[in-house]
């Protein structure tokens, strides 16, 4: 059509062609409101989504703060648990260790130093109301030194606190304090302030209990020892073979502290309730109506994190505030706005999903080696015990592996020549165990190895090839440093109630190959365990017929290969 013909057909006489106009304006007019009020709607639509995508963004990012302190608070005790293990393996060991004895332990454990939480830790015996006079002449004779071998106690009159007269008495024969405000006398009775201490004996369970020292709240932990490194099954039984409490005192506020390290805006609520017992510490500062995240820990242990809920609506999020003012102007960018909320929620979500496998690999795997951690450890042993239970012929095995000489290693190397052995020491247990076979790391130069065995395939062979492969010499600094280490092995076998105490036989048979002269293993049969609590129960007998004679420890029943 031409110009003319076009301006003749919109423009005709007898002026249709203005009215026409002026329907065509109108028709633009609705279109023009009709698209502002659709890009109203639309950015007011994107301006909730948006408000509700950061919203939901800030509580993925919550659970996902509150899931990483949770695993690093689990660590916590799993690693305050490592602690009393090793120390219940040496109390029992070392029954009638002297303070100085005990001084030296915790010193070579680096115990203050490794756990910055611990305030004090100590054994105590159960002393008759008739050698009270008796256990007084022998603190007088060798006192508690409660802040290291050249340090000594207060001196004075040994007086009971808090006073009375009781049946017996619950006093500290060997501890350490980490300073003068955390120092116990060693007159204090514990019976007289925690009265469940007699319970635990009878039901061989650890305590948990909060203490008041002075101005700070701390968590006492109380577990009772018996001779042999074996519960026995009956009450009376274990008060025959009890040997007292290995007790620590650590500081929650210090372990909560370390965890909420990058995280300003969170608080934590930590909680023990547990056999009637409970205890609850908190740290930071807990909002009004907060949103919470609660997290079983296990063992009677729950974590909660508290922080202040994100701003709800369009109204209370100033980045949906403004997405609302420039939607309304801007339209056409509605589309390209929700594609790019959904796809940054989709973002956030992949970024959420692959952070929790990596905490999850954390929290169950050691930094250093790759190695499972003892969380995993554990779980896989209580599997194993059980399959064992349900299959006969079959027994489980746990070979705990400690590096010969690893101070001089460290003393002499250096720490990253350290952690290379360790890393290759790690290696080589995976290349030497079958596929079935778990291999983890404790902490420092501790390895354990967890193994099905019948007759068909004892422990120890499995032990003499770990102990062959890992005498082996190896490079260090890239081929510029050959070393010569040994390795020492412990090994429990037979079938067991709990992994607690699969592995503390495995101690006490690693403690027994070092005695041996290292570079060898030693093998703890489970079938001999009854033989063990017979001597046990023989003993204390015999002790109970001769109460003037010092009780002498059950030395643990092993095989020597």
């Amino acid at each position: 059509m031409s110009e003319a013909t076009y301006a003749s057909a919109a423009f005709p006489a007898g002026g249709g062609g203005f009215e026409k106009l002026r329907f065509s304006r109108l028709e633009a007019l609705i279109v023009a409101i009709v698209l502002a009020a659709c890009g109203a709607l639309g950015s007011l639509l994107g301006a909730r989504a948006l408000a509700s995508s950061e919203a939901e963004h800030s509580r993925l990012a919550f659970h996902l703060a509150s899931a990483g302190v949770a695993s690093s608070l689990k660590l916590a005790i799993l690693h305050e648990e490592d602690l009393i293990v090793s120390a219940s393996a040496f109390m029992q060991a070392n029954p009638s260790a002297s303070p100085a004895q005990f001084d030296r332990w915790a010193d070579s454990v680096g115990a203050m130093a490794r756990y910055p939480e611990l305030q004090n830790i100590g054994f105590v015996e159960l002393v008759p109301a008739s050698r009270l006079h008796a256990f007084a002449a022998r603190v007088a004779a060798n006192p508690l030194r409660p802040f290291g071998p050249t340090s000594s106690a207060p001196r004075g009159p040994f007086e009971v606190f808090p006073p009375g007269s009781r049946p017996a008495y619950c006093f500290a024969i060997a501890g350490l304090a980490r300073g003068r405000a955390t120092f116990l006398p060693q007159s204090l009775d514990y019976c007289a302030l925690a009265p469940t201490l007699h319970s635990a004996r009878d039901t061989a369970e650890a305590s948990y209990a909060p203490f008041l020292l002075g101005r700070s709240r701390m968590l006492g932990v109380e577990t009772p020892l018996y001779r042999g490194g074996i519960v026995p099954a009956t009450v009376a039984a274990r008060r025959r073979a009890f040997l007292g409490w290995l007790g620590v005192l650590v500081s929650p506020e210090e372990v909560i502290a370390r965890a909420l390290e990058g995280h300003p805006n969170l608080a934590l609520r930590l909680t023990y309730d547990r056999g009637g017992l409970a205890a609850s510490f908190e740290n930071g500062s807990i909002p009004s109506h907060p949103e919470t995240a609660t997290i079983d820990l296990h063992n009677g242990w729950t974590v909660q994190s508290l922080t202040a809920p994100p701003p709800g609506g369009v109204i209370g999020n100033w980045h949906a505030r403004l997405l609302l003012a420039g939607g309304t102007l801007v339209s056409a960018l509605i589309g390209l706005l929700v594609f790019t909320l959904s796809s940054g929620r989709r973002r956030a979500l992949d970024l959420v999903r692959e952070k929790t496998r990596e905490l999850q690999h954390q929290a169950l795997h050691d930094p250093l080696t790759g190695l499972a951690n003892r969380a995993l450890l554990l779980d896989n042993a209580e599997r194993l015990l059980a399959r064992a239970r349900r299959t006969p012929g079959l027994a489980a095995a746990a070979l705990f592996v400690d590096v010969d000489g690893f101070k001089e290693i460290n003393d002499t190397l250096g720490h990253a020549a350290g952690d290379e052995l360790l890393q290759i020491y790690a290696a080589r247990l995976r290349a030497t165990i079958r596929g079935a076979d778990t291999a983890g790391r404790l902490g420092g130069d501790e390895f354990v190895v967890l193994a099905e065995t019948d007759a068909g395939s004892p422990p120890d062979a499995l032990a003499e090839r770990l102990v062959a492969m890992l005498r082996l010499p190896i490079e260090l600094d890239e081929g510029r440093k050959l070393v010569y280490v040994t390795a020492s092995v412990g090994v429990a076998v037979g079938q067991f109630e709990r992994p607690s105490e699969l592995l503390r036989l495995a101690d006490l048979a690693l403690y027994e190959a070092k005695a041996e002269g290292k570079d060898g293993f030693v093998v703890f049969d489970a079938a001999v365990q009854r033989d063990l609590r017979a001597l046990a129960e023989k003993a204390a007998r015999k002790e109970q017929r001769s109460p003037e004679r010092p009780a002498t420890s059950a030395k643990p029943v092993a095989e020597m290969s």
